[in-house]
């Protein structure tokens, strides 16, 4: 049964300290990609529309091989290429000097305004956040909970979130009564030697609570988030068009409406296990993460029949 849903593939990382395409790299024992999980759960709950943000190295053979398993199985999808220079104005657009990545999961998203027109889940294409995400999703666009000012996510753990090979940046979200009240971003997280986990900031550990939900960017979406972040991503850009590293973040601006009463977004915890590919130590946990579910029936051993 199909459901007025999108799901939105952010696929356009660069992939700095996996040294590679990590959205591309076969891990399934079929040769599937991470993303095709997710793209295979969101079958699962009816969605039909997917909508791909990629940068260059995503070639005709890889949309081929996408659209070649979206179309077979009854859905559309269509790519979006993200560049220093897509959905910058004019007037900005000559004062960008010598950076050549794009602006971050906030731009990514922008790019995309004229190719959603109902609500949408947004996923980044190297992590595996597992079925009961997206059903979780499901319920909340089929109650009618995802409106101009309401929005959803779906939390995980934090002590379901980490690598073993080296630290990660979390989304820290405080939740009351369902709700997201804010996220603070912590960098350099990991687990020390004594088995707790803390984030290390201008030299001094700090700890955290292994049980605190993170944001793992699942967010379900309606596309009123359009006109904010366009007025956001022009506002940025005139603060950070000549900045080499400045992003501008999906989590943030989302952060920023909820500050500004503009909006309020429900916030679904699951119990899962979240697993990516950030490092390239990384890769071999991740297979063997996906060849567990499969024995344990979860996933086929070949998506695609």
């Amino acid at each position: 049964m199909m459901v007025n849903l999108s799901l939105v593939i952010l696929a356009g990382g660069m992939g700095s300290r996996y040294n590679g395409q990590k959205q591309v790299d076969p891990i399934g024992p079929s040769h599937e990609t991470l993303m095709e999980y997710s793209i295979f759960d969101a079958f699962s709950i009816g969605i039909h529309h997917f909508v791909f943000i990629i940068n260059q190295e995503f070639d005709l053979k890889t949309k081929k091989y996408f659209q070649n398993i979206i179309e077979r199985n009854g859905g559309t999808v269509e790519f979006i290429l993200q560049t220093t220079y897509t959905a910058v104005s004019r007037s900005i657009y000559d004062t960008i000097e010598n950076r050549k990545k794009p602006w971050g999961t906030g731009h990514a998203l922008l790019i995309a305004k004229s190719h959603l027109s109902n609500p949408f889940i947004v996923i980044n294409a190297d992590d595996f956040y597992g079925r009961k995400a997206f059903e979780k999703a499901k319920d909340l666009v089929q109650q009618e909970l995802i409106l101009p000012n309401r929005y959803g996510m779906v939390a995980y753990k934090l002590k379901n979130t980490l690598s073993e090979n080296g630290s990660v940046s979390r989304g820290i979200c405080t939740v009351e009564k369902e709700l997201l009240s804010y996220v603070v971003e912590r960098t350099n997280i990991f687990v020390d030697n004594e088995g707790a986990i803390v984030y290390e900031n201008e030299g001094a550990n700090y700890p955290l609570d292994e049980e605190s939900p993170v944001s793992m960017n699942f967010w379900v979406l309606h596309p009123s988030i359009f006109r904010n972040l366009e007025d956001k991503f022009n506002q940025f850009l005139k603060e950070n068009a000549t900045q080499l590293k400045a992003e501008f973040f999906l989590p943030k601006v989302i952060n920023d409406m909820i500050k500004e009463d503009q909006l309020e977004v429900i916030v679904k915890k699951s119990n899962e296990n979240w697993f990516g590919m950030t490092y390239p130590d990384d890769r071999e946990v991740v297979v063997n993460s996906i060849q567990n579910l499969i024995e344990n029936n979860k996933y086929p051993k070949t998506l695609w029949s």
